[in-house]
């Protein structure tokens, strides 16, 4: 059983300095749209065991936009084909179930406890999530970050891998920075896994000077979008029906 105490005492991932140059404190905007899935525990080869997957720095994104592991990955849940790591795919992955989507707004903390990062604890269950956000750079410059985690995590920018803390593993931490990105728009995304039954945390925080925005639409934003379509068509059906009918 997952224990909250071990929870509590492990560290941080920390998604530390984003931006040019020297970091600055103070005035950050930084939401991320997040996708939380279950798994459930003694369903999935990768679940409750000690393996790490082989994934390149450098490495891109396949192409149902998952992290790619080499021919040495070391995990079973490996697609055959496009050899993307799938615990965050459903429909790759009957093991894997989407549990909730929203936002989360950095500086973030938590246990990453299912479901949705809401929970204290849960033998039953292991959580993976998926947190994307965009940012824009005014000027070429370099990404930097800070990352630790319990268990696996990767960061892409632009869909290449730019760090990771892979395997089933005690809270670790790394330090990088990505090569000089160009001026404009970029999109990060942060993949994390719970797959063993002892701790799971979660944190993520920014230092800078850059605004992150989420990619990923909330659920309200999804019914707003809903409701506008059906309106304008139910607009469209009323002037038909009021129109003279056509020669």
């Amino acid at each position: 059983m997952k224990s909250p105490v071990l929870a509590a005492s492990a560290a941080i991932v920390s998604l530390a300095t984003l931006g040019l140059g020297v970091a600055h404190a103070g005035g950050v905007t930084a939401t991320l749209g997040a996708t939380y899935y279950e798994v459930a525990d003694g369903s999935d080869p990768d679940f409750n065991v000690f393996s790490t997957p082989n994934v390149l720095n450098g490495s891109t994104l396949g192409p149902n936009g998952l992290p790619v592991a080499t021919a040495s990955f070391g995990v079973n849940d490996v697609n055959p084909t496009t050899h993307e790591i799938e615990w965050w795919s459903p429909a790759l992955d009957s093991n894997v179930v989407k549990t909730g989507t929203g936002t989360i707004s950095l500086p973030y903390s938590s246990n990453m406890f299912p479901p949705n990062s809401t929970g204290t604890n849960d033998s039953s269950f292991f959580e993976t999530a998926v947190f994307k956000g965009a940012f824009n750079l005014a000027g070429p410059g370099t990404v930097s970050f800070t990352l630790g985690s319990d268990d696996d995590s990767f960061i892409y920018v632009d869909g290449a891998l730019i760090g990771q803390n892979p395997g089933v593993h005690a809270v670790t931490t790394v330090e990088f920075t990505s090569g000089t990105l160009a001026a404009g728009s970029h999109n990060i995304e942060v993949f994390y896994d719970d797959r063993q039954n002892v701790a799971a945390s979660l944190s993520l925080s920014a230092d800078s000077d850059i605004t992150i925005t989420p990619t990923v639409p909330e659920p309200a934003t999804w019914a707003m979008m809903i409701i506008g379509v059906a309106g304008i068509g139910g607009a469209l059906r009323r002037r038909n029906r009021l129109s003279p009918s056509a020669a």
